[in-house]
């Protein structure tokens, strides 16, 4: 029988989100090159993602100088997503860049907030945490619909009893009526 115990999970979050940090304090300026793997444990670390799986292999170039920092990332490989139509898992290729410029400044105003590409951090800091950054960057790249591809046909690959409730549930559909105190809005014309 196995006991969840909440200390040991958040122990084992926090070694895997340490796997998405990179050290900068006592970094030498130069250029740097960093391999991240992004995978099932990586997507598990937000609990509310809808991505279910994936492997996404990740390089990333730092090229360091002396008040600023330049992350050219690369991400290759797969994620997979609920489909939008029948919530069947749907893997969908990934390949992009993406860069962030980090300005390393003594002080970071309170009130300043970091663009999406352009970080003001403390010039002190030991380590550079990526983990929202790289899960935001993937989030953005994924389509805006999310469906199994159809097949060589024009079918779609779909679950089919999902498709078939749905071609049903269509088909009962009554169309709706039109209240008639709005009915004389659609006569309407506005130049």
């Amino acid at each position: 029988m196995y006991i969840c115990n909440p200390k040991n999970r958040s122990m084992k979050t926090k070694e895997k989100r340490d796997d998405y940090k990179i050290r900068i304090a006592g970094v030498e300026i130069g250029t740097y090159s960093y391999s991240m793997i992004c995978d099932k444990a990586f997507f598990e670390l937000s609990e509310i993602s809808e991505l279910e799986d994936g492997l996404l292999n990740l390089q990333i170039e730092m090229d360091k100088s002396e008040k600023m920092l330049d992350l050219k990332f690369h991400f290759a490989g797969k994620v997979v997503a609920p489909c939008d139509r029948c919530l069947d898992p749907v893997t969908i290729p990934m390949d992009f860049d993406e860069q962030l410029i980090v300005n390393l400044v003594p002080e970071v105003e309170e009130d300043f907030e970091n663009d999406e590409n352009i970080w003001m951090v403390d010039e002190n800091i030991y380590e550079l945490d990526l983990f929202h950054f790289i899960y935001e960057t993937i989030r953005l790249a994924l389509p805006h619909r999310i469906v199994h591809p159809d097949d060589e046909n024009g079918n779609s690959t779909c679950n089919p009893e999902v498709l078939k409730k749905l071609e049903s549930l269509k088909q009962t559909e009554k169309p709706q009526e039109i209240d008639e105190r709005w009915a004389a809005l659609k006569d309407l014309k506005l130049d």
